[in-house]
């Protein structure tokens, strides 16, 4: 399902929108209003568990203030998370969503000429505000494990690099990097270049025996940030809200300068401060989505595919012909999930982890699906 898909392009659209793919608008919850012929709903790497009730009963309470403006900085939650994290209050930066910060972090840091190193394959945003920067995304391929690789990263570095970015757990693959991979990483990008360490998937990672990233991050001297995310394992993505904790008063006074004010409702700030408080509920979602994942990734491997290591909520294959067919088969069923959208990559699936019914129905359908395509 897209939007209007036109090669045609406004006369005053900036020449960085010009060169950009047409938008392509995803299926989401909201397009499938009734229960009844919705279908499994595991190509956005959401939550199939619901949030904290803590989480729900806390934003219910906050839309009392409809009326009133959301606190900019977001005080409370940012004296939450920096405490637990041993992080100053000021230097916790909120945002709608994580890919808002990572977005900014990108505007800050990027002007015409510079270059950005991104992983690849990963989330598309990295590459997509570097171009709208007029900066040039450089690619650095993944290893064999679908980890961000520290040696492939440092060696793209050139004196243009002015931003390096690194996901771990890393989308669409679900490869982590070890501490020594990290470390090498912190240690080797330049002190003059910013470098935004994206942790959307850290709970997951770090449940799975992930180092502690911030702690090797403290030792960098250069610039750095690193962004986390409400809507993967605290199930509130709906609510669109995310934050960063930034090495130094510089990295966070330039997002505050250029982020938009008030973009963080009053609802999602009290609901994301009662979920990071319910460590209870997290932990157990974050153990039901592993032990699920790990029944996934057993039935895709015992269908003959190659299976890629998942230290996220997803699990991604390889299948033996393009993924697109696969995709559309699922689809019948009832089931999307995704591509890696990667041109190196043309054969390889992203499964979300849902519940035991989801796995049941993907591993039947593929199964199928190897049966009416050999």
């Amino acid at each position: 399902m897209t939007t209007r898909d036109t090669a045609d392009t406004p006369s005053w659209a900036t020449q960085a929108i010009r060169a950009l793919p047409a938008y392509r608008r995803p299926p989401t919850f909201a397009d499938f209003p009734d229960p009844a012929t919705r279908p499994r709903l595991i190509h956005l790497n959401e939550s199939p568990y619901p949030p904290s009730p803590r989480a729900i009963d806390a934003a219910i309470a906050a839309m009392r203030d409809l009326n009133r403006y959301p606190d900019i900085a977001g005080r409370a939650l940012a004296r939450t998370i920096g405490a637990r994290l041993d992080a100053a209050p000021d230097r916790i930066v909120l945002g709608c969503g994580s890919d808002e910060i990572i977005h900014f972090a990108t505007v800050v840091s990027l002007s015409a000429g510079d270059e950005a190193v991104v992983p690849a394959p990963s989330f598309p945003r990295y590459a997509l505000s570097a171009k709208l920067a007029g900066a040039r995304p450089v690619r650095a391929k993944l290893d064999a494990r679908g980890a961000c690789d520290a040696d492939t990263i440092l060696r793209a570095i050139g004196p243009r690099t002015r931003l390096v970015v690194c996901c771990t757990p890393n989308p669409p693959s679900g490869g982590m990097m070890d501490g020594a991979a990290l470390r090498a990483l912190v240690r080797g990008v330049p002190d003059d270049v910013l470098l935004l360490l994206d942790e959307a998937y850290c709970e997951f990672g770090r449940h799975a025996g992930g180092p502690d990233a911030l702690a090797i991050l403290r030792d960098r001297k250069g610039p750095w940030l690193s962004t986390r995310t409400f809507s993967k394992a605290y199930a509130l993505a709906a609510l669109r809200i995310g934050y960063a904790i930034c090495g130094d008063d510089g990295v966070a006074e330039a997002l505050r300068r250029a982020r938009l004010q008030f973009d963080v409702p009053t609802p999602s700030q009290a609901a994301a401060l009662a979920a990071f408080e319910d460590e209870a509920h997290l932990a157990q979602a974050v153990a039901r989505v592993a032990s699920e994942r790990a029944r996934l990734a057993a039935g895709l491997a015992a269908l003959g595919l190659k299976v890629w290591p998942s230290a996220a909520n997803f699990v991604s294959c390889t299948l033996a012909g393009p993924a697109a067919p696969a995709m559309d088969a699922l689809a019948r069923d009832g089931i999307l999930v995704r591509d890696w959208r990667d041109p190196d990559y043309m054969n390889e699936l992203r499964v979300g982890v849902g519940t035991g019914e989801d796995t049941d129905a993907v591993l039947a359908s593929l199964a199928r699906y190897a049966r009416t395509s050999a």
